[in-house]
């Protein structure tokens, strides 16, 4: 059975609020780009076949963070679609939310060169161009995945 991951790189313009729900948006769907669960998904986010199956524990630097505050649009429609499917099939298939920022990436990207030979190379990339645009900044840029077993 497969394991992949899916999410979403969310931007803003503002600074994140406690006070503006609506100010993240939704920028690019990662689960076209990422076929699947690598070292990358299991050392940056803890997910993997084996991780969340408790196969073996690991210390990954952004896991079970659940959904962020205020996530984007297109994230709460994904979430809509996931509680709809679980309500008529039952949970279990979808799970391990959690998030990241643009600061804890590059600086994940920075210690593991190698991240430049997998599926995460290309969202990287482009989130690496959002995030030197003088319009957005790290605290700006956020990448929140989950799996899809």
């Amino acid at each position: 059975m497969p394991f992949w991951i899916e999410g979403w790189v969310e931007v803003t313009r503002d600074l994140p609020s406690e006070e503006d729900e609506h100010s993240w948006q939704g920028l690019l769907r990662v689960g076209p780009l990422v076929d699947g669960a690598d070292e990358v998904s299991e050392e940056l986010f803890g997910l993997s076949k084996r991780l969340v199956s408790s196969e073996q524990p690991h210390g990954a630097v952004a896991a079970r963070r659940g959904v962020p505050p205020h996530p984007s649009a297109e994230l709460r429609a994904d979430l809509v679609r996931i509680a709809e499917h679980e309500r008529i099939h039952g949970p279990g298939e979808l799970g391990g939310y959690t998030y990241a920022t643009w600061s804890e990436l590059s600086a994940f990207r920075a210690a593991r060169p190698d991240v430049l030979s997998s599926d995460w190379a290309i969202v990287f990339d482009i989130a690496e161009r959002v995030a030197t645009d003088p319009r957005f900044s790290c605290a700006r840029l956020r990448l929140v995945v989950w799996y899809n077993w």
